[in-house]
């Protein structure tokens, strides 16, 4: 009997569990807090998570209120499904599944800010379009197929597995040029679209697209008036009067956030300190930073701004 009562009371405890999980999700999708952790195309798995911490607790409930106990305990499996351990030890396994549910509900969310971008580094442009790898002579790309009969005749096994490494790992570069050059040509036709207009305006919608086609091409932009707003940040070696207007861009969740940025100057930049918010109107130009040609934007127009309810932008791929 008192082996159907420990029982029970861990079936509970499970079902407790679980449904804080789900209570947990539940929380962060109702108050939006949801996306200061994951990206919005990652919050449907949040809803299904939810639903299976739900289902799964409400099995370890129904499991606890069986009548039928003591035959699950002893279903002549060979196996003891008794809880293991002293109570301690399991105490402080529950605790551990106990700790993450109060520390989402109890501690406030915050936004990355520039401690991290230090820690990550900025990356100046988009870093999504790759610059195209200098082509193969023809020759080149024979040599991966040359059969050599004196290694044959040596190790006939070791030389068919080699020509088949070879012949696998130029599928996979062939393939990899051809995903090149569908990039270059995406980026391409939007940097016809933008270099079309006369002011650029950078929304969290289109961030990473205009920062992508300006790393594709800069010529276009040059002179081209731009809007963009974003936190304050500095790296060591910076003039007086620059800073980087940057944005957190997260692809799923916020473990790979990286920071994406314009380098920016002007005269009132030591009024900003960083991680303050700001809205910059301003004419870009062209510079070089550590030997890589990059935007610049003389910036005319200043302003600070509050912090928006999402700060981070999210590729659109």
């Amino acid at each position: 009997m008192k082996n159907e009562q420990d029982w029970e009371f861990h079936m509970y405890i499970r079902a407790i569990i679980l449904f804080g999980f789900m209570l947990l999700l539940f929380a962060f999708i109702v108050s939006g807090k949801i996306n200061s952790y994951v990206s919005p195309r990652m919050v449907p798995f949040a809803y299904m998570a939810m639903i299976g911490f739900g289902l799964l607790g409400a099995v370890q409930m129904f499991r606890g209120t069986a009548k039928n106990m003591e035959e699950e305990m002893n279903c002549g499996c060979g196996i003891d499904h008794r809880p293991k351990g002293s109570p301690l030890a399991q105490f402080s396994l529950y605790l551990i599944f106990v700790i993450p549910v109060l520390a989402g509900l109890m501690i406030p969310e915050a936004a990355l800010d520039t401690s991290v971008a230090k820690n990550r580094g900025v990356k100046y442009g988009s870093g999504i379009y790759s610059k195209p790898s200098p082509p193969k002579m023809e020759n080149e790309k024979s040599n991966a197929f040359k059969i050599d009969a004196d290694e044959y005749l040596k190790d006939p096994d070791g030389y068919i597995k080699k020509m088949e490494k070879n012949a696998t790992k130029q599928a996979g570069v062939d393939e990899s040029a051809a995903g090149s050059d569908d990039a270059r040509a995406y980026y391409a036709s939007l940097v016809n679209t933008l270099a079309r207009t006369n002011k650029i305006i950078v929304t969290p919608n289109n961030f990473m697209e205009v920062m992508a086609a300006m790393d594709h091409d800069i010529r276009p932009f040059v002179g081209k008036q731009m809007e963009i707003s974003g936190f304050v940040y500095r790296e060591s070696g910076f003039k007086a009067d620059q800073a980087v207007v940057a944005r957190f861009a997260v692809e799923c969740c916020i473990a790979d956030a990286s920071v994406y940025g314009v380098l920016m100057s002007s005269k009132d930049m030591k009024a900003y300190q960083d991680d303050a918010w700001i809205k910059a109107t301003g004419v870009i130009t062209k510079s070089v930073y550590n030997k890589h040609p990059i935007p610049l934007m003389k910036v005319q127009h200043l302003t600070r701004i509050k912090e928006p309810k999402d700060p981070y932008v999210y590729p659109d791929m």
